[in-house]
């Protein structure tokens, strides 16, 4: 008899491993489709980046705050969060009007932070696409970046209990185009006709997004040179050289040095482009005092420098007439040469 009842237990056993064998991969199949469902199910901002090339101020535009694979949605609250100094709330509107949400909400301005929560009267939502729950409008008010953060998130289903979902940020971007000259001088501020003066021109791009631009620099109103920048990043600068053949200049006048950078699409304030160094004065060969004539005092000066070379004391670059570094017997007899002269 005992050995009957352990032949049926052992057969009970049997069946109960075949059914859980069966049971358990359908069993299993049917609880990761449910935990995929529920991971999929998400709340996220549409579109989810604006981009704007140019502020207009008080310029309104709307995002939604949708739904997505979502099964017996009867409610929801969110709080999102966003840039205060750049935007501002004009309104909020639940949705869909179809389902007839019931809602509530409100802005803090100081925080920058608004709240809504809403519950459908009419038929749950049930929905695989993306559904709008609620559309909210901004006027633009500075350049800069906004987040729009979606945080203390709840969905919930008919019976009250709350449906797992992720969220997905968005973010507003109202950008800047700003190309500045930053710094400009020339090699030196006096010379002789004839001589090569280098121009140093700075351009930073003070706005958002990589530029691409023209510098030019000027001696009055001549161009001296122009350089082509591609591809400048946000907050970089770049150092660019000129060199100016005072050949083109009239002797005993006097040069503004200065440059630009052509404006850049969407640039708003182009007031930076240009900057004015000071002038330069392109001086008679020989006029080492500066005094738009070559006489005794020239000598005298080019005399006190005599046997000096660049960086000992008493150099005086200007009596180095012909640019060898060195004050000698040559630049005295160039002295010479151009006695009494005085500019055209």
């Amino acid at each position: 008899m005992w050995e009957r009842r352990l032949k049926a237990d052992e057969k009970a056993i049997a069946v109960i491993a075949i059914l859980c064998t069966a049971i358990f991969p359908i069993a299993l199949a049917f609880l990761s489709l449910n935990i995929i469902q529920t991971v999929n199910t998400k709340l996220l901002i549409d579109p989810p980046s604006l981009y704007f090339e140019t502020l207009v101020p008080g310029k309104r535009f709307s995002i939604n705050v949708t739904v997505a694979n979502v099964t017996d949605l009867k409610g929801y609250e969110f709080k999102l969060s966003f840039n205060t100094q750049m935007l501002d709330v004009v309104t909020l509107a639940f949705l869909p009007e179809a389902n007839l949400p019931v809602g509530n909400c409100c802005v803090d301005d100081a925080a920058g932070v608004l709240w809504m929560n809403a519950t459908y009267d009419g038929a749950s939502i049930t929905t695989t696409n993306a559904v709008a729950l609620a559309t909210i409008t901004f006027k633009m008010m500075a350049r800069g970046t906004s987040p729009l953060h979606l945080y203390d998130t709840k969905l919930l289903n008919s019976s009250g209990a709350p449906i797992v979902h992720g969220t997905a940020d968005g973010v507003v971007l109202i950008l800047r185009h700003d190309i500045a000259v930053v710094y400009v001088a020339p090699s030196t501020y006096e010379t002789y006709i004839g001589r090569v003066v280098n121009v140093t021109v700075t351009a930073k791009n003070n706005g958002d997004v990589a530029e691409n631009f023209t510098v030019k620099a000027y001696h009055n109103d001549t161009v001296t040179g122009t350089s082509n920048v591609t591809n400048l990043a946000p907050g970089e600068n770049t150092t660019l050289l000129f060199n100016w053949d005072t050949s083109d200049a009239v002797a005993g006048r006097s040069y503004i040095i200065k440059a630009n950078a052509t404006t850049v699409l969407y640039e708003a304030d182009t007031t930076n482009n240009e900057l004015v160094d000071g002038t330069v004065k392109v001086k008679i060969i020989g006029d080492v005092t500066n005094d738009n004539v070559v006489d005794i005092n020239d000598l005298v000066a080019w005399d006190a420098a005599y046997g000096t070379h660049e960086g000992e004391p008493h150099w005086n670059p200007q009596a180095d007439i012909n640019g060898n570094s060195e004050v000698d017997k040559d630049d005295g007899i160039l002295i010479i040469q151009n006695y009494h002269s005085t500019p055209p």
